[in-house]
């Protein structure tokens, strides 16, 4: 599942492998795949473009090139792009081709079709995309516990809802969400508005060893070069509903919340009581 971990490390490579190259070419193999221009244009326009900069929003990969255009992908739940030769096998899920200067070419692929690419002016990109609509981001300097304090003191929402809302804080996929509060012995029902300050910094730690852990690991998925990432899909509790709570044993409970599949320890994340004295074992391994 490619969460904030996965897309990050991707982002990170394509600092190292492709930024400085050129575009000379592009195949279009599942027209759906491009969101914005036509598969023709999205051809025509980023041929001869060089990548001046890779970054990251939320689970965004924005290219930044040459002419003022910005190349964004998303790879929904299980994209993945792949440098190889130019000519290489592709895999046959393959949803578009990116062919660099140098014999490489960079393939998009997704098993259930949802991944995306989309090409056009940055503030027109950014705009289609409502980029600017997102909170901050998870993983930045800036996040800190007051930080996540004020974004949640108003919420009358169950705390995953919230956590998972990306126009409060971006970064947060429903994995990782599971998991940093299992991690801060929080139950995800909660309304996010009622957390202690001391919860409030459980949390914040929670959600920082989550995913720092997970990039340290390079994430669940293979990377740009075919690495595959040392970190587990399946965790501490996500996924392993009726299975024992590696911190106390008692089965995990699962229910869906806001509409998404949820994972904690009944007794590690007690509806309205404090969190086990225990640490939380937040090990990805």
């Amino acid at each position: 599942m490619a969460e904030v971990p996965e897309v990050e490390i991707i982002v990170r490579d394509l600092k190292q492998a492709v930024v400085g190259r050129r575009f000379v070419d592009a195949q279009v193999l599942v027209p759906a795949a491009v969101r914005f221009a036509s598969p023709e244009d999205f051809i025509q326009n980023l041929r001869g473009r060089r990548v001046l900069a890779a970054d990251r929003r939320a689970k965004f990969m924005l290219l930044t090139l040459d002419d003022g255009q910005t190349l964004a992908l998303h790879f929904m739940l299980w994209g993945e792009l792949a440098l190889r030769p130019a000519g290489s096998e592709r895999p046959p899920a393959t949803l578009v081709v990116l062919t660099l200067e140098g014999n490489d070419e960079l393939q998009f692929s997704d098993t259930l079709g949802y991944a995306r690419v989309a090409l056009g002016p940055a503030s027109w990109l950014a705009a289609q995309l409502k980029l600017g609509e997102l909170g901050p981001e998870a993983l930045d300097d800036t996040f800190t516990p007051e930080l996540l304090a004020r974004l949640l003191r108003r919420r009358r929402s169950p705390l995953k809802t919230v956590l998972l809302n990306q126009r409060v804080l971006a970064g947060l996929g429903n994995r990782d969400a599971d998991e940093s509060l299992w991690a801060a012995g929080i139950d995800p029902r909660r309304l996010a508005s009622s957390l202690s300050p001391a919860e409030l910094l459980r949390l914040h730690r929670g959600i920082r060893d989550v995913l720092e852990e997970g990039l340290r690991l390079r994430g669940t998925q293979r990377d740009l070069f075919g690495v595959k990432g040392q970190a587990l899909h399946r965790r501490n509790i996500f996924g392993k509903p009726g299975a024992p709570c590696p911190r106390c044993t008692t089965p995990v409970s699962h229910q869906r919340v806001g509409g998404r599949n949820t994972h904690w320890c009944s007794q590690c994340q007690p509806a309205d009581g404090p969190a086990p004295d225990a640490p939380a074992q937040t090990s990805l391994l």
